[in-house]
């Protein structure tokens, strides 16, 4: 298969967004082939990711989505490999994870709403280097659920690097063994 040119060079910003289900997990994929190619040592490094999570129809998490003297969870997971489950960072292919918690009371409004990243290509010096053709979103939220459906979108920061074939190579298999 022929690769397509590519125009990126320097720091580039990749988005993507999901729109969960409040039964099932969900998963997207933005292709980066474009800017991946393993034979010739070209591979993404993904330097930061920064998360938002927001009501299907945009804007703020609100106390309806959340229900009535009700606490909440979504999981959410940036992944080199396509997932059935959002994973763990124990996993090779997680990127980044995030969590979004929520509790409203008894008149519907949200008493607590808070969002962690448990981890984040940015905690490391050299970020999180990218041997695949995709990158997937993944969003559960189906443990506890919302009332309504949410979109959680991830931003990254990223650049293509120079690996020798080895060490391109060696970075594949540790993402897609294991």
């Amino acid at each position: 298969m022929a690769r397509r040119s590519r125009a990126k060079s320097g720091t580039f910003f990749l988005r993507k967004s999901t729109t969960s289900d409040t039964t099932t997990f969900v998963t997207s994929s933005i292709d980066v082939s474009s800017f991946v190619n393993v034979l010739d040592g070209e591979l993404l490094r993904v330097k930061n990711v920064w998360w938002e999570w927001e009501t299907d129809a945009g804007g703020p998490v609100l106390g309806a989505d959340v229900g009535t003297s009700k606490g909440c969870s979504a999981f959410a997971s940036v992944s080199t490999e396509s997932r059935t489950v959002v994973g763990s960072f124990i996993n090779n292919d997680i990127i980044s994870m995030n969590t979004l918690y929520a509790h409203s009371d008894s008149n519907t409004d949200i008493d607590y709403i808070t969002n962690r990243t448990s981890v984040n290509p940015a905690d490391f010096n050299d970020g999180f280097l990218v041997a695949t053709d995709a990158i997937h979103l993944n969003i559960d939220q189906s443990a506890d659920s919302f009332a309504a459906n949410i979109r959680c979108s991830v931003m990254m920061d990223c650049e293509i690097v120079k690996l020798s074939l080895t060490d391109a190579q060696a970075v594949l298999v540790s993402q897609t063994v294991g």
